[in-house]
């Protein structure tokens, strides 16, 4: 069954329908594909009438504020009780949101989830969950034909730029003839390829590449070159005025190497006692299995999780783990 007639999606439609005033909420640390489709959806909503507000607990990554509406993104709910429902897009858990915006919505009668992230604890009162697509955007374009919605350039702008950011520049495994498809349907409609992948791919800051450079310093290569780790540490953030948004796509550097099959970034959080673990992989290596063994999760190609202790203890314990891991699966 293709995602366009999931029964899941029948449900999405009629509760739209149903409801006038909706929260639309993605994760925390948002990436191209959270921020497209937390935007994609708000327009549409509004397209359709309704009232809509766009939230994610953290700022917009600066490779992403030139999309329409970036800048109304807000933070923070202030009455949740003003709205009928809640669409969380873009996350495999409710607490993927951010503990404040997790408890507001809590107090939204209704909540939808919409997500491609595999989860084995679907949530909310409907679930429309589709691991096997490209990205949460490519749903909402499935969605906005449902809808009979007319496509026009700023949220064709807004779902391309997540087709774009969760297939890799259309380099990843999960690039097929249907995202091919979507992607032309989209550039259609308006959307302006050169110009967003320059948004996303060639907009770094000096600092950026500063943080980079410390962070390539720090490579190990393990069996036989096919892993490859490294860290980034919050000093590293002090000496080059650097936030965590900027280290956005450091990982596939990583990956990137020809022989190298898995990459493990190690990133120290800001209390020094909690790491970020972020994983890439090719081929048939799945990530997202190991990630959600340690309470995270993912693609087959791309996850993450965090785990507490110290950054050296960590990088050595699951280097170690993913080491196992890799022979195991192969």
């Amino acid at each position: 069954m293709s995602d366009a007639n999931s029964p899941a999606l029948l449900d999405v439609q009629l509760a739209i329908e149903r409801y006038k005033r909706f929260a639309v909420a993605t994760h925390v640390r948002p990436d191209g594909d959270a921020i497209g489709s937390l935007l994609g959806l708000t327009y549409m909503l509004r397209k359709l009438g309704k009232e809509a507000d766009p939230y994610c607990q953290d700022p917009v990554p600066s490779a992403h504020r030139f999309l329409p509406g970036s800048r109304s993104i807000r933070h923070s709910i202030e009455q949740p009780s003003f709205y009928d429902a809640a669409i969380l897009v873009d996350c495999g858990s409710l607490l993927r949101v951010g503990n404040a915006l997790a408890d507001s919505i809590g107090k939204i009668p209704f909540l939808i989830n919409i997500d491609h992230h595999m989860n084995d604890t679907p949530f909310g009162d409907i679930f429309w969950v589709t691991p096997s697509v490209s990205s949460t955007c490519e749903m909402l374009y499935h969605l906005c034909g449902q809808l009979q919605l007319a496509l026009d350039p700023d949220i064709a702008a807004q779902l391309y730029t997540g087709l774009l950011a969760d297939t890799g520049s259309f380099r990843f495994s999960n690039t097929n003839r249907q995202v091919l498809a979507l992607a032309s349907a989209l550039v259609e409609a308006g959307a302006q390829p050169a110009y967003i992948a320059e948004q996303l791919y060639e907009s770094a800051s000096p600092e950026s590449i500063q943080l980079l450079a410390r962070v390539l310093s720090t490579i190990a290569f393990s069996s036989d070159n096919r892993v490859a780790t490294a860290e980034l540490t919050q000093k590293m953030f002090a000496e080059t005025h650097t936030l965590p948004e900027d280290s956005e796509g450091f990982i596939n550097h990583l990956r990137s190497v020809k022989s190298v099959e898995l990459a493990v970034l190690f990133r120290e959080d800001d209390d020094n006692e909690l790491v970020h673990v972020s994983m890439r992989s090719k081929g048939k290596i799945d990530v997202s299995a190991f990630a959600r063994r340690h309470g995270g999760g993912g693609h087959r190609n791309a996850a993450a999780f965090r785990v507490s202790g110290k950054l050296d203890a960590i990088r050595s314990e699951y280097t170690e783990k993913a080491l196992d891991y890799l022979a195991g699966a192969s």
